[in-house]
């Protein structure tokens, strides 16, 4: 393209369609550009200020140390109002939503994004992952970020989450304007309340978003070294998307080069321009309608990849464990408890298989590079029931170590206790093996540790998890009490969790989930106790001994905890956390 070509298409591209409130449109032009909202900031951010005049959720993270910033940006300009639709819940369908019209336009809106970049444009790889951040909580959620942070931080991703739907600004009790007046009180997504049902506003402040992430200064010293633009939605916002890239994105130009739809999502077009990763848990093909993929799926294509995960549940240990620290600190009225008729939220770490498919998806979009292709969770003849093992395991489906060597029973399943409420049904359920069915299967070490170490690897032979991703499972697995002929207990099992039912497994997963600087001596000191309380479980007669030493263990582990602190490699906040949770377990141990 010469330069001239180059300016005039920048023109055009910034030029914006929009017209008067309230004018109306009845057919799509054959070339939309998306205006460039105006953005301010950085906003002057510091956490525990006055009024809580501080990014909501700003992470506990020690980004600096990995070289990254977190910076927040309030946007604002004028959007449309289409007439697509979105499904309930996920977002499933198994029909397309089409090319969108345009109902009315120029509503004023003002928003926020929240960016989170390497410093140094030499460490960025030139992807960025922009996150539609899930609204079904009445709360902004990072759910993609949750999952995903040490990989996109490790491989020097850029990180942008967007809040383009209303609730989480303006619920009563949990929304942005609540936490903060004094920040937040100028957002606003509805018109000045003119539009207040459905989000109609979403796709446009959602891709002017987007538009923002190439044409303006969000990302600081990077903004030039953008190569990909990677839309992204999680459960609620993955619905949202898929609308965005299947209804409004074909209506012109653009502004993103690649979708990644998590655990949610309408089926996509066949005509799309740009390549589209799905990744589904075992829920999505067990759960109520709402929440259900069946219908939803459809062929891998050279545009179009699915995923899904056996034994992983829709709603996730590791993300939940990762925010549990800031829920206290900025949200603590949210409603955060389990009682689900099983154990909440399988153990198979869903966050692996979904870092490789965002490394596959920007290599396909920027070289054409399709991803691996993996097979689906099995069903029987009907359809729509997913079959089964003897032991409950799910058959076919990408198959992770944790679930092919397994330790417990991981699946997607889950419901309400007898005459309860809630949304248990995607929590999945997490029941570790007796002592007699791990005996059995691993009859010593060596045994569970090849057999899962075999999988591992083939695991990244497949592209199903990075090498970096797979040394962590094997972490994870030498951690593990598989093979040792040891009885474990409520005070060391990894099992159950909101409420925090403290043990020193999980103790061990919410320290670990922070990838702490020092945390491999933390990780250590905890594999100690938990080996002490296994053994004081198995061997009554040496239980006090065996307790002992667990508790000297713990003890040690707060030392180094209040260490790390001092060093600045933690927060205060994660420090009463977690010391508070082993010194529960020091008191239930004397």
């Amino acid at each position: 393209m010469s330069t001239l070509a180059k300016m005039v298409a920048v023109l055009v591209f910034a030029s914006g369609l929009t017209g008067p409130v309230g004018s109306t449109a009845h057919a799509a032009p054959a070339h939309d550009a998306v205006p460039v909202p105006v953005v301010s900031g950085p906003i002057p951010s510091t956490v525990g200020s006055a009024g809580h005049d501080y990014t909501f959720f700003a992470s506990d993270l020690d980004l600096a140390a990995r070289g990254y910033v977190e910076q927040e940006f309030f946007y604002s300009g004028l959007a449309n109002v289409y007439d697509a639709t979105v499904a309930p819940g996920i977002g499933a369908r198994p029909t397309p939503s089409p090319t969108a019209n345009i109902v009315s336009t120029g509503h004023p809106y003002r928003t926020r994004m929240v960016v989170r970049r390497p410093a140094r444009p030499a460490a960025f790889n030139g992807t960025v992952v922009v996150e539609w951040l899930n609204a079904t909580s009445q709360y902004d959620v990072e759910a993609l970020w949750f999952r995903t942070h040490e990989f996109l931080i490790r491989e020097g991703y850029a990180w942008v989450g967007i809040t383009a739907q209303s609730g989480p600004i303006t619920n009563p009790t949990l929304g942005l304007k609540a936490f903060s007046p004094q920040r937040y009180g100028g957002l606003d997504l509805t018109d000045s309340g003119t539009l207040t049902s459905g989000d109609p506003l979403s796709y446009d402040v959602y891709a002017q978003g987007l538009r923002a992430v190439r044409a303006t200064g969000v990302l600081g010293g990077l903004r030039n070294r953008v190569r990909t633009v990677v839309a992204a939605g999680v459960s609620q916002s993955a619905g949202r998307v898929s609308v965005f890239v299947n209804a409004i994105q074909p209506r012109g130009r653009a502004v993103a080069d690649a979708a990644l739809l998590y655990i949610g999502g309408e089926r996509m077009r066949t005509d799309l321009g740009l390549p589209v990763f799905k990744v589904l848990s075992e829920t999505e093909f067990t759960a109520p309608p709402s929440a259900n993929e069946i219908s939803s799926l459809q062929p891998d294509t050279n545009r179009m990849r699915t995923w899904s995960i056996a034994g992983a549940s829709h709603s996730d240990w590791a993300s939940f464990a990762v925010r549990y620290a800031l829920l206290q600190r900025d949200q603590p009225a949210a409603p955060l408890r389990d009682n689900c008729a099983r154990p909440s939220r399988s153990r198979i770490p869903d966050r692996f298989p979904l870092s490789a498919a965002i490394h596959h998806l920007a290599a396909w979009a920027r070289r054409g590079v399709p991803p691996p292709k993996a097979p689906l969770i099995t069903l029987a003849a009907d359809g729509a029931t997913v079959l089964r093992d003897d032991r409950g395991n799910a058959l076919g489906g990408l198959r992770l170590a944790p679930f092919e060597v397994p330790v417990a029973l991981d699946t997607g399943v889950n419901e309400n206790p007898p005459g309860g409420t809630g949304l248990c049904f995607l929590n999945g359920t997490h029941l570790p093996f007796d002592r007699q069915t791990l005996r059995t299967l691993y009859p010593d070490r060596q045994a569970y540790l090849r057999q899962f170490t075999d999988v591992a690897w083939r695991n990244v032979y497949a592209g199903y998890v990075l090498p970096a991703d797979a040394r962590e499972m094997l972490r994870y697995a030498q951690s593990s009490l598989a093979g040792r002929d040891l009885e474990c207990g409520p005070l060391c099992a990894n099992v159950a969790q909101f409420p925090i039912q403290p043990s020193t497994q999980l103790l061990r997963d919410h320290t670990a989930f922070l990838y702490l600087r020092g945390g491999d001596q933390l990780l250590r000191t905890l594999d100690q106790a938990t080996l002490a309380v296994a053994r004081g479980q198995s061997e009554p007669a040496d239980r006090k001994r065996f307790f002992e030493h667990a508790i000297r263990s713990l003890q040690h582990y707060q030392t180094q905890l209040d260490r790390e602190y001092q060093q600045g490699h933690t927060t205060a906040d994660q420090v009463r956390l977690l010391g508070g949770y082993a010194q529960i377990l020091i008191e239930s141990l004397s």
